[in-house]
């Protein structure tokens, strides 16, 4: 039958190298002598001896910083009664250049370039630092003025952009421009138009002088629902080339609800980077991850913490890894280190230039990625999660993909109003109120439901129209309850909490089970030629606020109603820890299993009769290292 053992041919130890779509590695950089005042206190020795240990350790990709405030230190000059005379550079001097950049700046910019392509690497340039590690730096003439829409902002902005790309564009060290660090924090929004207009104008002032690179916009926190105000993975998405995430655990307002070591916040930076790739339609990489430092867990865990996000984002599609930052910053009395002191021990390497445990681990990894001489083709889409109005996107999201993990399938994303990829199965997770999607797309999803694909929603409170003949459920009353409750399925006992009780009764619908109520909370309707399962509480949204959520038996809801889904897959786990990925184009066929646990886990892989291992090319395949995994190829067996 469909068994592993039976199935392994050889054993080739070595990972993987991405031919045409490398694997990025790498970290945020600041001078370990001097953090955010690199510039101004430069020197040349000491970044000759962090990059030297970087390189040496994997790190071929760095962010870099251009502070906007020694870059382009303009200041007004003025006249009587406060009217404007020009504008010049700190202490008086007349800008030799149409950009108000600081020539020095310049020259130690096209120094660090020129260190950078001697150790090999590879730069993401932040254009407008104008925030950093919880301050701003401003040029003095911008003070107190919106950044986003000021004329006189807008056009210094520009103006740096303008500036640094023309200087810069044909250095060979540069890989993408990054249009700024988290410049979402540099005032208040006023809308969703104004944010998109100012990436736009910001992004053009780039191409205007190199279409040859990426363009990033180095925003992350963005909202999936479009016009509620504010920065948007569409909005943004419209206007760059790259998305990037900033999956910090600490900072999530979901992920730190569990210990650093545990599947809910393992699996974190994957979720939300895939769900930016897929809302936006656009490649997403994590521009800056990490543990936050000592407080927050130990070195040895930060180490496991990448080697577990590098295979996890590998796996599912990300561009790339890049820690939170290079080195430790205890040594610097300069503010904003006199102030934050989470921002303190964040390196990679610590203030003798001596690497910390995470980054050997990244050295390991990255050294194992070099051995492996294919490309990893896209991983395959199971199910579609839909997003909908009115719910709380990312928590339903996020909750969603930890259950579709550990049950089996990877979720890619749609929001509500978008055309949906077509797919076999489509997951609505804690569905609430009254708007929920377009009319037209409501009746384009029921259409392919009827025409034979799977539908699931699970209720907050969400209201449908036509609802019974959808689920095929007659709601009789409803009202605001809290209920702690529980179903029984398959012998096990599951709980579960909701704020709204719906009484319901079948009316073509089946019920799969009760819950201690005696009303239906789980019950399956065909729909034409397909099926609507039901789940008559907010299964997702209610693991939010709950300590080790996915060490409980709900992901058994999944696994249950999808199992027709999940068992006609080529291959996949039966260990809740362990969640793999499938990669095939015509010719190749990879698989990568991630053990999301701090133990080693059993892989309890089921391969389909038709095909059997035929490589194993990284990490041991019956038994998955901690917070490890296992890259292994499959052929078919039909045509050997």
């Amino acid at each position: 039958m469909r068994n592993i053992t039976n199935c392994v041919k050889s054993i080739i130890w070595g990972v993987m190298l991405m031919k045409n779509t490398e694997f990025i590695i790498g970290c945020n950089y600041w001078a370990s002598n001097a953090g955010t005042e690199m510039w101004k206190n430069y020197d040349e020795k000491v970044i000759r001896k962090d990059l030297q240990t970087l390189a040496e350790y994997g790190v071929k990709y760095l962010r870099v910083f251009p502070i906007w405030r020694d870059f382009q230190p303009v200041i007004p000059v003025m006249r009587a009664c406060a009217t404007l005379d020009e504008y010049r550079l700190e202490g008086d001097i007349k800008s030799t250049n149409p950009y108000y950049l600081d020539e020095e700046m310049l020259r130690r910019f096209s120094s660090f370039c020129d260190i950078c392509e001697e150790f090999g690497m590879k730069l993401i340039v932040g254009l407008i630092t104008g925030w950093m590690s919880g301050r701003t730096f401003v040029p003095p003439a911008l003070f107190n003025k919106d950044l986003y829409t000021d004329a006189t902002a807008l056009l210094f902005e520009q103006r740096l952009i303008m500036g640094m790309v023309s200087y810069f564009k044909d250095r060979k060290s540069i890989w993408a421009w990054d249009i700024g660090n988290e410049c979402g924090v540099l005032g208040n929004i006023k809308s969703e138009d104004a944010a998109a207009n100012w990436t736009y104008i910001m992004v053009n002032a780039v191409r205007a002088f190199d279409c040859s690179r990426k363009v990033i916009t180095g925003i992350h926190s963005l909202k999936v629902q479009p016009n509620t105000g504010g920065w948007s993975i569409m909005g943004q998405g419209e206007c760059c080339d790259l998305m990037v995430t900033h999956p910090y655990p600490l900072w999530s307002k979901y992920a730190y609800a569990d210990y650093t070591a545990s599947f809910r916040t393992m699996v974190f930076s994957t979720f939300i980077t895939k769900m930016y790739a897929d809302i936006s339609k656009k490649p997403c990489l994590v521009e800056e991850i990490g543990t936050m430092g000592p407080m927050i867990c130990s070195d040895e865990l930060a180490a496991d913490y990448v080697r577990c996000n590098m295979l996890s984002l590998l796996s599912n599609g990300a561009v790339g890894f890049m820690w939170w930052c290079a080195s430790d910053q205890t040594n610097l009395l300069t503010y904003p280190y006199t102030d934050k002191m989470c921002e303190l021990e964040l390196g990679l390497m610590d203030t003798k230039c001596c690497p910390k445990p995470a980054l050997k681990e990244m050295k390991s990894v990255s050294n194992s990625l070099k051995k492996l001489n294919f490309e990893l083709p896209k991983a395959t889409d199971d199910a579609i999660c839909i997003l909908t109005k009115d719910q709380d996107n990312e928590a339903a999201g996020y909750m969603s993909y930890a259950l579709a993990k550990q049950a089996g399938l990877n979720l890619g994303f749609s929001y509500c109003n978008d055309e949906f990829p077509e797919a076999k199965l489509y997951i609505m997770p804690s569905v609430c109120g009254n708007s929920i999607m377009p009319r037209e797309n409501y009746i384009e999803l029921k259409r392919r439901v009827s025409g034979g694909a799977t539908l699931y929603i699970s209720n907050d409170n969400g209201i449908f129209s036509e609802f019974e003949e959808l689920t095929g459920l007659q709601v009789v009353d409803s009202g605001k309850y809290s209920d702690n409750s529980f179903v029984k399925l398959n012998g096990e006992m599951i709980k579960f909490k909701r704020k709204l009780r719906y009484k319901i009764k079948p009316t073509t619908a089946k019920v799969i089970a009760y819950d201690d109520l005696g009303i239906p909370a789980i019950t399956v309707n065909k729909y034409g030629n397909g099926y609507v399962y039901y789940v008559n509480f907010p299964l997702e949204t209610m693991l939010i606020d709950e300590n080790n959520a996915f060490d409980t038996n709900r992901y058994l809801i999944y696994e249950h109603l999808f199992s027709e889904n999940i068992q006609s897959l080529d291959v996949y786990s039966r260990n809740p820890n362990v969640a793999v990925t499938r990669h095939r184009n015509e010719n190749e066929y990879y698989c990568i299993a991630v053990n999301y646990s701090g133990v080693p886990q059993k892989s309890n892989l089921i391969i389909d009769d038709n095909f059997c291992v035929s490589n194993i090319c990284y990490g041991n395949l019956s038994e998955i290292g901690a917070f490890d995994a296992c890259i292994f190829e499959l052929s078919n067996i039909n045509r050997q």
